[in-house]
């Protein structure tokens, strides 16, 4: 059994201002997420992985910005420079007739990798997403209790200006080592049941 955390849920419980401790939504079987979910490797070699790497770098190239990171041209910090510095990289990927659609898909896939690639989150296909922009999910595994991230619903509001990835980038590194296992879960539910 899978156990499913969300850190940015509403249901947090803080011991500090700033370290938040995530909440338990929901409880999944082993099948029903495998019926669910199918999971989508990121290889540099992909077509999709590297036409996001060459236009975040073009991007730079072009308009002669230099990355806050030399590399990975894919950290959070160069993304959030790119979609805000220059003529931005929305306004950028326009001038090559890319859509809405392409676009967020470019900086979804960039900052996908590097959570893939720096700790080891896995991407899947969601094929029931509860919402039309959850249809991709990055998920983190610790022990049965997992972190889902949704991040074209996430690169949307960051090319909108509401959110960077640079603050998920650090919620994230802060929040990793907080994600209960699912062995602390139920022995927290053992106690509640105990005291009630």
């Amino acid at each position: 059994m899978s156990f499913f955390r969300k850190i940015f849920s509403k249901n947090k419980v803080t011991n500090n201002e700033n370290h938040k401790v995530p909440g338990l939504k929901e409880v999944y079987t082993e099948e029903y997420f495998k019926e669910r979910y199918t999971e989508q490797e990121l290889s540099e070699n992909d077509l999709l992985v590297d036409g996001s790497f060459k236009m975040l770098e073009s991007f730079f190239i072009d308009n002669k910005i230099k990355p806050i990171i030399d590399q990975p041209v894919y950290h959070p910090l160069n993304i959030d420079q790119a979609v805000q510095e220059g003529v931005g990289f929305y306004e950028y990927c326009r001038q090559f007739d890319q859509d809405d659609k392409q676009i967020g898909l470019i900086i979804t896939i960039a900052f996908s990798y590097f959570l893939v690639n720096e700790w080891d989150f896995k991407l899947f296909n969601d094929k029931t997403p509860e919402f039309p922009l959850r249809f991709m999910t990055l998920k983190y595994d610790r022990n049965g209790g997992v972190l889902s991230l949704y991040p074209f619903e996430y690169s949307l509001k960051v090319l909108n200006g509401e959110a960077r990835f640079s603050d998920l980038f650090e919620k994230i590194k802060t929040n990793l080592g907080n994600i209960p296992s699912a062995k602390d879960v139920l022995n927290s539910l053992k106690r509640d049941l105990n005291q009630e």
